[in-house]
């Protein structure tokens, strides 16, 4: 109604407050990414709804965005009498803090070079720096992953990925579900087989996405969901 102009005459503190409650809704839903959307839509109309922006700090936590996460949450705390009275906020701080903590590599580690398949997926997952995009889970240059499934070179090969790993999926079992998307994948970025459709390449990052949102793996799933629209 107020979007559409059907109603014209509502207090821009309403608005924000719709925006902020259906963004409360969607964190219920775990559904982080709305969450955050509808926040800064709610920020855009009032930037003093201070709901809304330790709403989206509790969303960009669970999205692993944690440096804007901290920004926003230090903004909420600066906003009341006595921050150490909120104690849902001063523990929301701790967990994005040991983030944050966490995300300088050692010289070690930027050099070291990531294990092939899941452990890939766990080091994309652990990485909090915003403005470096997620990597894919599968590059061209990567070594084979899960050299245990064997396929053929071939289109049919990677078709039998795709059905393998939709078959795993509807039977609970994600992880095994991933492990044969990522092989399909594998063989199609590595140019091991080059006749693939784009479509059948989209729908495979498009299901491994989903499978990541399973397993509550954000990161993950975003960067999937973004080469399937390449």
């Amino acid at each position: 109604l107020v979007e559409s102009k059907k109603v014209s005459d509502v207090p821009a503190d309403l608005h924000s407050i719709l925006h902020s409650n259906r963004a409360f809704a969607h964190i219920k839903l775990q559904k982080w990414a709305e969450a955050e959307t509808d926040c800064s839509e709610a920020l855009k109309v009032n930037p003093k709804n201070t709901k809304a922006t330790y709403r989206r700090a509790m969303a960009r936590y669970e999205l692993g965005k944690h440096e804007s996460a901290m920004e926003d949450l230090e903004k909420v705390l600066k906003e009341l009498p006595d921050p150490n009275s909120n104690k849902e906020a001063m523990e929301l701080k701790e967990k994005i803090s040991a983030q944050l903590k966490k995300k300088a590599p050692s010289p070690k580690a930027e050099t070291s070079q990531p294990a092939p398949g899941f452990k890939r997926m766990q080091i994309v997952e652990e990485s909090d720096d915003e403005d470096e995009p997620a990597k894919p889970t599968t590059s061209p240059k990567a070594a084979e992953p899960f050299p245990e499934i064997k396929l053929e070179l071939s289109k049919a090969g990677v078709e039998k990925a795709k059905t393998e790993a939709n078959t795993l999926f509807s039977q609970g079992k994600v992880d095994d579900a991933v492990k044969w998307f990522s092989k399909g994948l594998w063989l199609v970025e590595s140019k091991k087989v080059k006749d693939v459709p784009a479509d059948l390449h989209s729908i495979l990052h498009s299901n491994r996405a989903f499978a990541h949102i399973k397993l509550k793996k954000w990161a993950e799933a975003e960067t999937d969901c973004s080469e399937a629209l390449k």
